[in-house]
C-alpha cells in the first residue's frame, strides 16, 4: 500500500516538517533513528511525527510501569544510507526465467495453478499457500469470459484518466516527480526497455489510485476467489471504521529496468498482485522468499549486505540473492498472472520489457494479526518505521465485531454448527491476542492518568438483525472533560489518531506525552510530543526528559469488552457438549478479569 514512508527515501533531516520539537540531544552510535513521514496521507488519518532527532536511552529494565521507569544516558541513531552509497539501479536486460533459475542452486520455481481449471483446484492451492507461507501464481485470469480486458488496458487509462496526477519515483536518485498520467506513459514509451548508461531518469508509476471500474470488477464481478478480495470476510482491516482506515488497492505502471527493493508487505498482511496490461513484451521478475524464512533474510542483510531489509533501500543483485542461505523462489509475471505473497515472505520486483500495468491490494488475516503483533510491531519499532495498519486497533475492532456476531447467532436457532464453531474459534484467538495487548497496557495507577476519552461503556457494539442480516452499530465514546472547551469535539477525537514521535506506533491506549518540548504553547491532551511505552523503555524520550502518563481511554472500558467476548464464548460452551473439552481451559480463565481482578 501507499506509506508516507517510502523505500529509498534518503535519511530524513531535523526541522523538516511543519514544526520542530525540542528532543534530547545525542553522545553515541547505536539506537535507530526516527521515522521521516509527511503531514498527512490518502489511506489514513494517523496523527505523523516530524522528523527531529530523539535521544534513545540504554536500559536493562524489567516491564515494570511505565511511569516508574528512570531515565539514563542519550544515545545516537545510526543514519540511514544515503541514495548515493547504494547501487542505483539493476538491469534486466537478458534475463530470462530459465536462465536466472540456474543462477542459483537455491532458486525455485514458484508453484502455478490455472485460473481455467476447477475452483476446487484453485481453493486448495490457496490453502496450501496460506498454511505453507510458500508464493503461488495463479495464472490465466486473461483467458476467461470475465475477464475485463475493455477497461484493463492503456488506451482506456488514457481516455479515462489521462489527466490523473501520478506520483512518480525516478530510479536514478530515488526522487519523486509528478507527472500527468499521458506524459507518464508518453515518456516511458520513448525510453529504451533496458537503462542506458547516461540516463538520469526512469520513472516507475507506484501507489497509484486504482481507477473505480477497476475495483468494481476485483470487488464485484466474481471472477476472482472470494476469500482473496480485500474487504472479504477473512480481511480483518475491513473492521477499522471509515474514519481510521486504510487504502491498501493500488495500481504500479513501469517499464524495464524500474523495480521496488527488497521488502515485506506491512504488518504481516498478506499481498496480491495481479497484471492487469502489457505491452511490447512487458513482464515482472519476482524475487521471494517462504514466510519462515524471514528471520535468515533479515541476518542476511545485516551481515553479509550491511542493509537494514525493514529500511526497503536495498534492491538485491541475482549473485547476491543467489549466495543467500535460503531457498528464493522467482518467476516472470506476465498478463493474468495474480501472483498471492504470503505474510512476512521478503520479495523484490524488477519490470522487463515495455509498459506494465499492475493492481495491488493486502489483506490482514487473523494469523497475520498475531504475526504483526508478535514479531512486525516490535522490528517496527526498534528501526522506526511508521506502523499503517493500525494492528492493536484491528484487533480491537475485530473483537467487537466477532463478539456481536456470536451474540446474534446465539439466539438465532437456524444457525448452522460449521459456522458457529469457526467464529467461536476465532473470537477465542482474538480474545488471547487482547489478553497480550491488556497486558503491555496494564498500569497499576490506571485511575489516575489522564485519558483522552472517558466513557462508562467505551465503544459499544449494537447489534440490529433483520431478514437474518446482522447490522453492527458503534456507539462511540464521550470526550473526557479534559478535553471539552479545547477546540476539539467529540467527533474529531474519535476520528484522531495518535502515533509515536519517536518511531511512529500507532498509539492504541497507553503513551507518554511532553507539552514543554514543543515549539508553541500545548494545552490539549495529545497536541504535545508523545512517545509510546515501548520507546519510554527503550530509553527515548524528550529533551526535558519529564513526560506525563496518558491513556487514551479508562483501562476498565478494554477490560469489558474482553469479559463481554469471554461471556459469549461461554454461553456457547454451555450449550455445545460437543466442544466443552476443547475450551475448557480457556473458559476458566475467561471467567475472571484478566490478571486476577474480580469475577465477572
Amino acid at each position: 500500500m501507499k506509506s508516507p514512508y517510502e523505500w529509498g527515501d534518503p535519511p530524513p533531516t531535523p526541522g523538516d516538517r511543519h514544526y520542530s520539537r525540542l528532543l534530547a540531544t545525542t553522545t553515541a552510535d547505536t539506537a535507530p533513528q526516527p521515522n521521516a513521514i509527511a503531514s498527512s496521507t490518502r489511506e489514513t488519518s494517523i496523527r505523523t511525527p516530524p522528523s527531529s532527532p530523539l535521544s534513545s536511552l540504554s536500559t536493562e529494565q524489567d516491564d515494570s510501569d511505565v511511569d516508574d521507569l528512570p531515565m539514563g544516558p542519550p544515545r545516537r541513531r545510526p543514519t540511514r544510507p544515503s541514495p548515493t552509497s547504494r547501487r542505483a539501479f539493476i538491469t534486466s536486460k537478458g534475463w530470462s526465467l530459465d536462465g536466472l533459475l540456474d543462477k542459483g542452486e537455491k532458486f525455485r520455481h514458484i508453484n502455478r495453478v490455472s485460473a481455467l481449471g476447477p475452483a476446487e483446484d484453485v481453493s486448495r492451492a490457496i490453502e496450501r499457500h496460506e498454511q505453507d507461507g510458500i508464493p503461488l501464481i495463479i495464472e490465466g485470469w486473461h483467458k476467461r469470459k470475465d475477464w475485463p480486458a475493455d477497461i484493463f488496458n492503456i488506451q482506456w487509462l488514457l481516455k479515462n484518466h489521462g489527466d490523473d496526477t501520478l506520483i512518480t519515483r525516478n530510479m536514478h536518485t530515488r526522487g519523486d516527480k509528478t507527472i500527468s498520467m499521458t506524459d507518464f506513459v508518453d515518456e516511458c514509451r520513448e525510453k529504451s526497455p533496458y537503462i542506458a548508461p547516461d540516463e538520469t531518469e526512469r520513472l516507475y508509476g507506484k501507489d497509484a489510485d486504482c481507477p473505480a471500474e477497476w475495483r468494481d470488477w476485483l470487488c464485484d464481478a466474481g471472477a476472482l476467489p472470494s476469500e482473496l478480495l480485500p474487504n472479504s470476510q477473512n480481511d480483518l482491516l475491513q473492521h477499522l471504521p471509515d474514519s481510521k482506515n486504510v487504502e491498501s488497492l493500488m495500481c504500479y505502471l513501469g517499464i524495464g529496468d524500474t523495480f521496488t527493493p527488497c521488502h515485506k508487505d506491512l504488518c504481516a498482511s498478506s499481498g496480491h498482485n495481479i497484471m492487469c496490461y502489457t505491452e511490447d513484451g512487458g513482464s515482472s521478475f519476482w524475487f521471494m522468499t517462504a514466510s519462515s524464512d524471514a528471520p535468515l533474510v533479515s541476518n542476511y542483510f545485516k551481515q553479509e549486505l550491511r542493509q537494514e531489509l525493514d529500511w526497503e533501500t536495498h534492491i538485491a543483485s541475482v549473485d547476491e540473492l543467489a549466495k543467500a542461505p535460503f531457498d528464493v523462489y522467482v518467476a516472470e509475471q506476465k498478463t493474468g498472472d495474480l501472483v498471492l505473497v504470503p505474510s512476512r515472505s521478503c520479495h523484490q520486483v524488477v519490470n522487463h520489457g515495455g509498459l506494465t500495468v499492475k493492481m495491488s491490494w493486502s489483506r490482514m488475516t487473523l494469523e497475520g494479526l498475531r504475526t504483526a503483533l508478535h514479531y512486525e510491531l516490535p522490528i517496527y519499532q526498534r528501526v522506526c518505521r511508521p506502523e499503517l495498519y493500525r494492528v492493536k486497533s484491528v484487533l480491537y475492532r475485530s473483537l467487537l465485531h466477532y463478539t456481536s456476531q456470536l451474540e446474534e447467532e446465539v439466539l438465532r436457532s437456524d444457525s448452522s454448527y460449521p459456522t458457529l464453531r469457526q467464529r467461536s474459534e476465532d473470537l477465542t484467538a482474538l480474545v488471547e491476542l487482547f489478553d497480550e495487548v491488556l497486558s503491555e497496557e496494564y498500569t497499576r495507577n490506571r485511575s489516575m492518568l489522564t485519558h483522552v476519552i472517558s466513557s462508562g461503556a467505551g465503544w459499544a457494539a449494537d447489534t440490529k438483525g433483520s431478514s437474518g442480516h446482522i447490522h453492527l452499530r458503534l456507539m462511540p465514546p464521550r470526550a473526557s472533560s479534559s478535553q471539552k472547551g479545547k477546540g476539539k469535539d467529540t467527533e474529531t477525537l474519535q476520528s484522531e489518531n495518535f502515533a509515536c514521535d519517536f518511531c511512529g506506533a500507532d498509539i492504541f491506549q497507553s503513551f507518554l506525552e511532553c507539552h514543554e518540548c514543543t515549539p508553541n504553547d500545548v494545552t490539549s491532551i495529545g497536541d504535545g510530543l508523545l512517545i509510546c511505552a515501548a520507546c519510554y523503555v527503550d530509553g527515548r524520550t524528550c529533551r526535558c526528559g519529564s513526560m506525563n502518563a496518558v491513556q487514551y481511554r479508562p483501562f476498565e472500558d478494554l477490560l469489558r469488552t474482553r469479559n463481554k467476548a469471554a461471556k459469549v464464548l461461554h454461553q456457547i460452551l454451555k450449550t455445545d457438549g460437543t466442544r466443552k473439552g476443547k475450551f475448557k481451559a480457556l473458559t476458566e480463565r475467561f471467567e475472571f478479569y484478566f490478571i486476577g481482578f474480580e469475577p465477572i
